[in-house]
């Protein structure tokens, strides 16, 4: 069987790429009798994956974008004769001459538009309906995720599967301390901080999690709050915000942190604090959980499904339960160490050779209904 792989999101920053990368990593891995073609949209990228044929679709503009997706892919897929296409980004070509496989993430950009920019609420708009109605099958990441499909699309059991991600499997490598010293240092960071990684958007609700920090400022001494991640859209409001309440030398933005640097930026972390309104999956607190970082995170959406009992689970909109939970952790060092050992626990269960098995039978699936 070729199995084709839009792999077009490696080029961005944030969940799509890591989901992307760790399922390729995983199947080129355990599957040595199916061949695989990974299509890219930058020749920067090739040669990542020997083992697989690599093309280069070039679109990534808005408009190239398009006609990459619904006339490259499509006829590339054609002249490469693939048996399966997998798009892992919500979206499909508007005709495929294969059977296509789709990832839907999360339907937040249709239930919640607000919270995306105009370009991206259109974008999504046209493209998560056809994508969830006209793939031969469609996998997501969480039982929340699923639930909103099926109500949303009525999109049968039979042809929907929710398939777990997991982490960069670099967070589990020994590292070496002075290493570490060396990258924090570098990005102006002491240990012990409060720490959030993910890309600054309205949807990860930084303005709670600032004002939530806000409140333990005027009670004494606290570590700086550490915001690691790109600048994504909407944000102005959230500088803003820290400029109001006086916090600008309390936050340290360190901006996109590399994948080889990241798990030295959480281990100085004292708590790692994720209060997003809303998630499909929510790897960040993996990630930190994986690293041994006591999280504080949303009681919304999937993430409970991601950290079980193995953090501290808050409502995202009430800024005085965010300020408690970071009190407690940052003043008790016993419940401190009862929640790394338990999220390192949380954090193994979830294995990208899991999901890249999962994910194989459905190709398998697909492929057979032909």
């Amino acid at each position: 069987m070729r199995i084709a792989i839009d792999a077009s999101t490696i080029s961005t920053q944030g969940g799509p790429r890591t989901y992307v990368l760790g399922l390729i990593d995983a199947l080129l891995l355990i599957d040595h009798e199916n061949e695989y073609v990974i299509f890219y949209n930058d020749p920067v990228h090739c040669g990542r994956y020997p083992r697989a044929k690599e093309i280069v679709l070039p679109g990534k503009s808005p408009l190239a974008r398009l006609w990459r997706e619904h006339v490259l892919l499509p006829n590339a897929c054609r002249r490469e004769r693939i048996d399966v296409l997998h798009c892992p980004k919500s979206a499909i070509p508007f005709w495929s001459p294969c059977p296509v496989v789709v990832t839907l993430h999360d339907l937040i950009p249709v239930t919640n538009p607000e919270l995306e920019k105009r370009a991206a609420q259109l974008y999504w708009r046209l493209h998560i309906r056809r994508a969830a109605q006209k793939s031969d099958f469609v996998i997501t990441i969480s039982e929340w995720a699923k639930t909103e499909i099926m109500e949303e699309y009525g999109v049968p059991e039979g042809r929907l599967a929710v398939i777990m991600q997991s982490y960069d499997p670099k967070m589990l490598l020994p590292r070496d301390p002075e290493q570490g010293k060396v990258i924090r240092k570098r990005h102006g960071l002491s240990e012990g901080y409060i720490l959030y990684v993910g890309t600054v958007q309205p949807r990860k609700n930084l303005i709670s999690l600032i004002e939530a920090y806000g409140l333990l400022t005027c009670e004494g001494a606290v570590p700086k709050l550490v915001i690691a991640g790109r600048k994504g859209w909407l944000y102005d409001t959230i500088f803003s915000r820290i400029s109001e309440l006086g916090l600008t030398e309390d936050i340290i933005f360190i901006g996109f942190v590399d994948d080889d640097e990241l798990p030295f930026i959480y281990d100085g972390a004292s708590v790692f604090t994720y209060v997003s309104l809303l998630e499909g999956f929510g790897r960040p607190p993996l990630e930190a959980m994986a690293c041994g970082v006591p999280v504080i995170t949303s009681n919304t959406s999937a993430i409970p499904e991601v950290v079980g009992e193995a953090g501290i689970t808050v409502d995202p909109t009430d800024i005085n339960g965010i300020a408690a939970a970071l009190r407690q952790i940052l003043s008790d060092p016993v419940l401190a160490a009862s929640l790394r050992d338990a999220g390192r626990k949380r954090a193994a269960l979830f294995s990208w050779e899991t999901a890249a098995r999962e994910t194989l039978a459905i190709y398998n699936h697909v492929r057979g209904r032909q």
